[in-house]
Formats: C-alpha cells, structure tokens, sequence
C-alpha cells in the first residue's frame, strides 16, 4: 500500500478530473500471482496534461487500462482500491454504465495505430459509429458531417474522399490521426494517451505530437500521455508520475524533475538519454534489469540497481513510503534527501525544447 504524508491523498493539484487511489492489480499465471500494479495513487486536473514513464513492464498501461476496464478478468483481478470519476467509483459501477462513460467521457488513444482499426469497415463508418454511440441525436448525416470535420482537423488531406476509405489505405500516421479524431469526437473529460508516438518514425511523430496538443486545445481534456519517450514528456506534460516495478517512485513538475531528480530510478532514466545541447559523452545505463514481479525483492524494488544505496541494510529490508518531500513533489527514497543537490543534467531550456531531440527507455 501507498503511503502519504498529507491525508493520503495522491500528488496533484486538488481539482482531480479522474483520481486514482491505492491500485493494487494481479493477474494469475501458471506460475503464480503477479501483482503487476501495488497500491499506485495519482490523480489528473482539469486541463492538465500528466505524464507517466518508466521502463516496460512497470505498470503504467496496466493502470490506464484498469481506468477503462478494459483487462481481460481473469486472469486479471483488482484487489484493491478505487478509480474516482466524477463522484462515481470506476471499479463498482456496472458493465453499461462504464460503456456509457467508455469512449465518450474518457477516451484513450492507443499504442499501435495499424491494428486499432477494423480492417473491414470503412474509417468513416468506424469514426461515425464512436459518434452515433454517444450522440443518439445525431442523424447519420450528422455524424458524417462531424466525422469529415474532425479528419480535416486532425490533418487528413481530402477529408471527405479519405471517410469513404479502409484502413489499410491510410499510413500508420494517419491510422493514427484517425485515432485520435476517434477519442476527441466527444470532447471527453479525460483523455488516455498509451504511448501514442511508439510505432511511427520520428517525422511522423513530430506530426503526431501537434495534432494531440491541438487535441487537448479542442476538448480541454485532462489527459494521462504515458510514454517511453522522455522528450515528448518534457514537451507536453504539466506533470510527471515515475513508474519502477509496479509502484510510483517520484512525482513532480516536469521542470523540477527533468532539472533535479529526488529518487535515484528518475535519475537513471535521465542519464540515460541522449542530449542535442550537451557536449559529447558517454551515456549512463542503468545497471542490471527491473526485478521479476512474480518474486520481486524486498524493501526498495529498486535497491539492487541502485547506487545511492552505498551497502545501506535499510534499502533491502523497508519499503520506502511514497511520501510528500516538498510543495508538489513526492518521492519513494529513503534518502531522497541526498539528492537535493543532484543534478538532473537537463535545463529549463531542453525541456522547453525537448521535442527536437527525444528519446527514450526501454
């Protein structure tokens, strides 16, 4: 379970769009249980944009998904905790109403564009059906209209002779594109991008990035952007949760954390990626490989990879609380505090202008 200083609440800004409170999902294997998420908390505000990063298999899709119900149960199972959306509890309400409140208050984007689309329809009718589903009122006609529009405003050339097309006559940008008009038809009150940018080459993503701005422009969505990519994060988000092991280890402003990391996992991940404005040298890694969730280690998940650990006994036996350490930030170190004069290596100026390089983990 999470812990926190200041009445358990969950780091960010008070006016939560969607509030997530001490998550706990397992999912069941021949093996055994792996409990891939442990007692997360975040919350997102209005109009804000909340990045989440970490390394794969730390639990930020898992998390996302659990929002939308939309693991397969069993083998998954929530053991724990509450989804906070609009006073109603996302995890107890019933199979329609979560598909009333799926795709038309929150909506998500999904990773890989060249399979999200049915292969068989036409991309108008898929995009006019996501808007007829939560728009009744609306003629087919209605919804045509609506659908055109939104291709024209996510930068689909010839829209209206593009609605009559199949996916697999779109590029994987555009599939993409239309994917996003998808999640936007409804103008949602949270919207979830899962590593929206993953599958696409780096022009192409560059293009991705403006139309999901235009995006939180056009619905004023509170949105979740979780990533790999450090630089698109630096660009888009207000804030940044950090993911290790199926548990929050930082959480901050994106200017404070990319310029001075309070936990030793966020500075591994920063070290680690390349910078266009700094001088030549050699990368940092971070040594050794995220812990196994079927058996994962004792106390601090990250102790075995950690150098900030120096030998200390305490790192390997007690789990560090995920604690309030300063206004808006929080961290889950036992000695966060020796970091206070660490530098993160980036500067205000290359987050500003973190979408000219990026980069990533793995």
């Amino acid at each position: 379970m999470s812990h926190f200083v200041q009445d358990s609440a969950a780091p960010g800004r008070g006016d939560a769009a969607l509030s997530i409170e001490d998550l706990t999902v397992e999912f069941r294997t021949p093996e055994g249980t792996l409990r891939a998420v442990d007692g997360v908390s975040y919350e997102v505000g209005r109009g804000e944009v909340l990045g989440v990063v970490g390394e794969s298999g730390s639990g930020k899709s898992v998390t996302a998904m659990s929002v939308l119900g939309l693991l397969p149960m069993p083998p998954a199972r929530v053991r724990s905790g509450r989804i906070m959306f609009e006073g109603e509890d996302l995890l107890r309400v019933g199979r329609r109403r979560l598909r009333e409140i799926r795709g038309g208050r929150i909506a998500m984007v999904f990773q890989d564009p060249m399979t999200a689309l049915n292969p068989v329809f036409r991309v108008g009718d898929q995009l006019g059906e996501a808007i007829r589903k939560h728009n009744p009122d609306f003629s087919r006609s209605d919804a045509r209209r609506r659908a055109i529009d939104l291709l024209e405003m996510v930068g689909i050339p010839f829209p209206a002779q593009r609605y009559r097309q199949y996916p697999h006559q779109y590029s994987g940008g555009m599939r993409q594109r239309v994917m996003i008009a998808m999640a936007i038809a409804n103008k949602p009150s949270v919207l979830i991008a899962d590593e929206p940018t993953t599958a696409l080459d780096v022009t192409i993503q560059a293009q991705v990035l403006d139309v999901l701005k235009l995006a939180k422009e056009e619905t004023g969505a509170a949105t979740i952007l979780i990533s790999h990519d450090l630089g698109l994060i630096a660009e888009m988000a207000d804030r940044v949760a950090v993911m290790y092991a199926g548990r929050l280890v930082e959480s901050a402003a994106v200017r404070d954390l990319f310029a001075q990391p309070r936990h030793p996992y966020t500075q591994g991940l920063i070290k680690s990626v390349p910078s266009l404005s700094a001088e030549i040298q050699a990368l940092t890694p971070i040594e050794g490989q995220p812990p196994d969730l079927m058996h994962p280690p004792s106390g601090c998940r990250f102790h075995p990879r950690c150098a900030l650990r120096q030998g200390r006994s305490v790192c390997a036996t007690d789990q560090p609380p995920f604690e309030q350490i300063a206004t808006g930030r929080w961290s889950a170190c036992h000695f966060h505090e020796e970091m206070t004069g660490v530098d993160g290596g980036v500067r205000e100026r290359e987050v500003d202008n973190a979408g000219s390089g990026g980069g990533g983990v793995t």
